[in-house]
């Protein structure tokens, strides 16, 4: 019994030995973890150390904003008017806009961003007692140049009919847009030409000012193309121009050191004005529509296709040229003068063209004939030291909303990349885009899930001389709505 009790008590001191141990090591163990969290926030409060593993990396900076801010010269203020506790509490997508906020101070030595409480220091907004303001404004400021950017500029937002959803983010977008703004000496000028029923260009425009482009339109019907315009553009007229405003063309290209791009709308009546312009300048419109016979190069049907790169210095800028320019319900265009022309992106040796008129039984796969170029520019010698340049795009709808907005396509990129090589910006030569967010990157409900679509969401589409498409789906041609179609 006496030996029993000496084991008993022998147990119980090993068990108390053991049990004040473990409560030691977890004490220490704790205290590593909150000494190490402690070190890890520091460090990454100081030096950005963070990993995203999001696809579209939402909370970070590209290279080419990481570029530009740390090569500023000037000071610049972000203030964001909320405490940044109350900010990122609100959802997910307040918390990742906050991430990226964060990354242009922790990326540069010229920019400070400042949380600014209105309530408790409501005297602040004084000095912009003339914006529009509210509790979650951001204010981009330096020297006496300033932009306000509201939480609707920071969300890529598509409504419909049960309500709004956010599919993107355009944090960086916004906010390397309003320091290129507020630390520029000289915007670029660009006109928007008028006057000959043209389409709506607002998404281009868009995209164009976030670059620090000033935009400005130009009615040809009662103006003429002011000097201080480095870029003139023509998107998708209905109607041919008369003789005056062709020679309006002429004579601005005249001047030297001038660019014109005109945009195709495959829906244009007939344009004899115009294409003699063009023909002039040595590219020629053809009659019919550019298809596609090979299915991977094809989005949703065959007049909806990607192109190839052909001119290596207008895709030498580009983040990515594996990624593709889609180039939909394209015009087909010719180089005739191959001296002052080149081409910049055509469809694939597997393209052809459908005629205006074609009939039913029409043969696609035997009437391919490309490749077939969709992109063409010609340099205008003038009087002056500096050559002009005209760019036919064979599709205005390449510049249409949902092409540019996509990530899987490089049209935004593309486009915004040829227009700084041909105004020669001197600036800064990066395009800035908008990221797509799915909702398992932001843990986002169902309901305000991804829902960018395949880019084929149009509201002002009507092709109407034909009525082919192919079949994706099928690999095979068939009767469809591939004209006479209009996607809300």
């Amino acid at each position: 019994m006496k030996k029993s009790n000496e084991i008993l008590s022998q147990l119980k001191t090993r068990k108390f030995k053991v049990g004040s141990l473990a409560t030691a090591l977890t004490v220490v163990v704790t205290a590593i973890i909150i000494v190490i969290n402690l070190i890890v926030g520091q460090l990454t409060d100081k030096f950005s150390l963070s990993l995203d593993l999001t696809q579209n990396k939402i909370f970070s900076l590209t290279e080419q904003s990481i570029n530009f801010i740390k090569n500023l010269d000037k000071d610049v203020e972000i203030i964001l008017l909320s405490d940044e506790n109350t900010f990122t509490q609100t959802n997910s997508y307040f918390a990742q806009a906050n991430s990226v906020l964060r990354k242009y101070d922790l990326n540069s030595n010229k920019i400070k961003l400042t949380y600014v409480d209105t309530v408790k220091n409501p005297t602040y907004l004084n000095e912009y007692q003339d914006e529009n303001l509210t509790e979650t404004s951001i204010i981009v400021k330096s020297g006496d140049k300033h932009k306000i950017i509201t939480v609707q500029d920071i969300f890529d937002i598509q409504r419909s009919y049960y309500g709004s959803t956010i599919t993107g983010s355009k944090a960086e977008q916004e906010l390397t847009s309003a320091i290129l703004y507020v630390t520029s000496e000289n915007q670029t000028k660009i006109a928007i030409l008028k006057g000959y029923g043209e389409q709506d260009s607002a998404a281009f425009q868009e995209l164009l000012k976030k670059n620090n482009f000033n935009i400005v339109e130009v009615s040809l019907l009662t103006q003429d193309i002011p000097e201080d315009v480095k870029l003139a553009m023509i998107y998708g007229p209905e109607r041919d121009f008369d003789i005056q405003s062709v020679e309006k063309l002429e004579k601005f290209m005249a001047i030297g050191g001038k660019n014109l791009v005109y945009a195709l709308n495959p829906n244009q009546a007939e344009a004899p004005n115009l294409n003699a312009f063009l023909e002039k300048h040595g590219i020629k419109v053809n009659p019919g529509l550019v298809y596609e016979t090979n299915m991977q190069n094809v989005v949703s049907n065959a007049f909806e296709a990607v192109n190839d790169y052909v001119d290596e210095e207008y895709k030498s800028d580009l983040k990515n040229a594996d990624i593709p320019v889609l180039m939909p319900y394209c015009k087909p265009l010719e180089a005739t003068n191959s001296e002052n022309t080149k081409v910049l992106l055509q469809f694939s040796l597997t393209a052809g063209i459908l005629p205006k008129g074609a009939a039913q039984d029409f043969d696609f796969a035997g009437n391919v004939s490309g490749p077939i170029p969709s992109v063409i520019i010609s340099t205008l010698k003038t009087n002056t030291e500096e050559d002009s340049n005209l760019t036919v795009i064979g599709s205005y709808g390449a510049l249409m909303q949902d092409y540019l907005s996509s990530n899987a396509l490089n049209n935004s990129a593309y486009f915004v990349n040829m227009i700084n090589k041909l105004t020669a910006r001197e600036d800064v030569g990066i395009t800035i885009e908008s990221k797509s967010i799915g909702g398992k990157e932001l843990g986002a409900n169902k309901a305000t899930a991804d829902t960018i679509g395949d880019g084929n969401n149009f509201t002002d589409w009507n092709i109407n001389f034909g009525h082919r498409s192919f079949s994706k789906k099928e690999k095979q041609i068939r009767w469809g709505d591939c004209y006479d179609k209009t996607k809300t």
